[in-house]
């Protein structure tokens, strides 16, 4: 018996199969009705829509057989992906490569296999359409044509699920937007407008330093707003599909956008900055997604921060080790607060109901799980750096360019 080598760009073609979550899935019958109608156009007993995963083919339908998976050192399937176009094996018993495969020598006694490949968008074949016979057998021109038809249709049926199911995901996380939105800006914009109308109405009969809080009040509610606004719609892009888009991109310029984006917040709280980024240090990485990142760290430790105190971003340069490439460390350390016990290891990973800040500040209990979002989505890590006593000190990762 000869078992199939593996595919030139298999591990391409694994990810393409795993991309369409359909491994393990339950009969569908938009599948069945294919695999049936290629039995009865091919008239053989059992036909097949197999997928060959790194150990195993799966199928996903199947007309005429009961077994769910086989080995994928016995699959014919393995083979038929390794061609352009049908892979046919007219009797068995006549080809060295599989006259003493056991799923000739035993059930289901295969001597004729026909397998078409399932060829996705990229080209990467993910499995077959297939055909078998116990007895040998030829495939007529138009049965051939036929099959080549009938597996683009279980791609396009592969594909049309996906499809669904993205645009299921889209539905909840527009709900969950605009639930977020509905609940989260109206408390900011009512404090804004309640400060605004009074400024309006009762400037002339108000003391100046009265003014100048309720000025600072509406300034610092803006930038709530700007904020919240700015992490929702940046998380609902990410969330709808929107690819990110990776490049040689300056720490330091960064940093210092959003360090300007947040300065009067800054000075609102009388907050030092601290920027240790060495110039020229870059990372690969999606300039909006990292923005968005640092924005939110940054406006963490000023929301747990209390007056007069100090926030610090570092970065730091971290070769390579054994299969951990080089990466860029941004660590943005403050002294307020710190995180609460119960919450350190849900902080990334769940939503979490939003903490006041030192000085009442509220926010969208979005921001650190839009965090973990967005390294990961371009290769990134993050994580709570949980020897640090003096605050909280959060350590993205991202690539070295």
């Amino acid at each position: 018996m000869q078992s199939a080598a593996k595919h030139p760009q298999e591990q391409l073609r694994l990810q393409a199969l795993l991309d369409y979550l359909v491994l393990d899935t339950e009969a569908e019958q938009s599948f069945d009705e294919l695999t049936a109608l290629a039995s009865s156009i091919c008239d053989t007993p059992i036909s097949l829509v197999s997928l060959v995963d790194s150990e195993r083919q799966w199928f996903k339908s199947r007309t005429g057989l009961d077994a769910s998976e086989t080995p994928r050192s016995l699959a014919f399937c393995a083979h038929a992906i390794l061609e352009d176009g049908i892979f046919e094996v007219e009797d068995t018993l006549s080809d060295k490569r599989f006259s003493d495969n056991p799923l000739v020598t035993g059930a289901p006694n295969i001597r004729f296999y026909a397998g078409a490949p399932l060829i996705t968008s990229e080209q990467l074949p993910i499995g077959t359409l297939c055909v078998i016979s116990d007895q040998p057998m030829k495939l007529t021109s138009q049965q051939r044509q036929a099959l080549q038809v009938l597996a683009r249709q279980v791609i396009s049926q592969l594909d049309l699920r996906s499809r669904n199911r993205q645009l299921e995901l889209i539905g909840r996380e527009r709900e969950k937007l605009l639930s977020t939105i509905a609940h989260d800006l109206r408390g900011p914009f009512n404090f804004i407008l309640g400060y605004a109308k009074a400024l309006a109405t009762k400037l002339d009969t108000m003391d100046p330093s009265r003014v100048s809080i309720m000025a600072k009040g509406i300034w610092q509610g803006s930038l709530d707003v700007f904020q919240t606004l700015d992490e929702l719609l940046q998380w609902s892009s990410n969330n709808l599909g929107k690819a990110p888009q990776p490049k040689a991109t300056l720490v330091s310029e960064l940093v210092d956008d959003a360090h300007l984006l947040l300065k009067d917040a800054f000075s609102i709280k009388k907050l030092r900055f601290v920027a240790k980024t060495p110039e020229n240090m870059a990372a690969l990485c999606d300039e909006t997604l990292s923005k968005a990142i640092l924005r939110n760290l940054i406006a963490n430790a000023i929301k747990y921060s209390s007056a007069n105190g100090e926030i610090v971003v570092e970065v730091s340069d971290v070769a390579a080790a054994g299969d951990n490439p080089a990466t860029i460390e941004i660590a943005v350390s403050d002294e307020g607060t710190g995180v609460p016990a119960a919450l350190i290891d849900k902080l990334f990973t769940t939503p979490l109901d939003s903490q006041l800040g030192t000085c009442g500040e509220t926010g969208t209990g979005l921001g650190l799980q839009l965090c973990y979002d967005f390294a990961i989505k371009q290769n990134g890590k993050i994580w709570l750096d949980r020897r640090y006593q003096k605050g909280a000190r959060i350590v993205l990762s991202l690539p070295k360019a």
